[in-house]
C-alpha cells in the first residue's frame, strides 16, 4: 500500500476554496495614520525654514568650527612632536635608560618636525575663525610675530582677521555681554600664544647642541 497521497488534477471548484487569514500576521489598521493636507503643508514649511538665512548661518558656523578644530589639532600634534623629540634627545644625551625606549634622535630629525609645525601654524592663521576667541588667538599670534616663522606676511594675516570679524558679525548669533567681555579681555592681554614659545624652541635646541 502506497503512503503517497494524490489529488485530482482538475483541482477543487472555486466554491470550495476559502481564504484563510492568520490574525497574528495581519497588519494593524487602527494605528495607521493617513497623511493629511496639514502634514504636507507642515513638511513644506519645514523645508522652507531649512533654507532660511538663520539655518544657512548655523550650518556655516558648524563647518567653520569643524575646520578650526582640525587645524588646531594638527598644531597640537606637531607641537607635541617637537617636545617629544627634545625630551628623547635630552634623555639619550644624558645616558638615561629611558632614552633606550626610542630610536636614536638625531639633530636632523628636528628640522622636518619644525617645518611641519610652522606649516600647521600658517594653516591655522588662515583657517576661518569660528569664535571671537579664535580671532583673539590670531591677534596675539600676529602681535608675537608668530607668522615670522611661516611664509605669511603681516598683511595677509591682518586680512584674514578682518574677514573673520566681518563673517562673525554677519553669521554669528547674538553673544552675551560676558562672552564678548571675555574675548575682548583675552585679545588685550600681552601674553604670547602657547605656540610662540614652542616655535622659538629651535633656538634653544641649537644652543644645547
Amino acid at each position: 500500500m502506497s503512503n503517497i497521497l494524490t489529488f485530482p488534477t482538475g483541482g477543487l471548484p472555486l466554491s470550495n476554496i476559502r481564504e484563510l487569514r492568520n490574525p497574528l500576521f495581519e497588519f494593524p489598521t487602527e494605528n495607521v495614520v493617513e497623511p493629511t493636507p496639514g502634514d504636507a503643508r507642515r513638511q513644506r514649511r519645514l523645508q522652507s525654514e531649512s533654507q532660511t538665512e538663520t539655518s544657512k548661518n548655523a550650518k556655516l558656523r558648524r563647518q567653520r568650527r569643524e575646520a578650526w578644530w582640525q587645524s588646531e589639532r594638527r598644531v597640537e600634534y606637531w607641537k607635541a612632536c617637537m617636545k617629544m623629540h627634545s625630551a628623547i634627545r635630552s634623555a639619550q644625551l644624558a645616558g638615561l635608560p629611558e632614552g633606550d625606549n626610542h630610536q636614536r634622535a638625531e639633530n636632523w630629525h628636528w628640522h622636518p618636525i619644525v617645518d611641519s609645525y610652522r606649516k600647521a601654524i600658517a594653516e591655522l592663521l588662515l583657517t576661518p575663525a569660528s569664535t571671537l576667541l579664535n580671532v583673539a588667538w590670531k591677534q596675539k599670534a600676529l602681535a608675537a610675530e608668530e607668522h615670522k616663522y611661516t611664509d605669511l606676511s603681516s598683511e595677509r594675516v591682518e586680512a584674514a582677521i578682518a574677514r573673520d570679524l566681518n563673517s562673525l558679525q554677519t553669521t554669528r548669533p547674538v553673544v552675551s555681554a560676558n562672552a564678548q567681555h571675555e574675548a575682548s579681555s583675552q585679545s588685550r592681554q600681552g601674553a604670547r600664544p602657547a605656540a610662540t614659545d614652542d616655535a622659538r624652541q629651535e633656538d634653544k635646541e641649537t644652543k644645547l647642541r
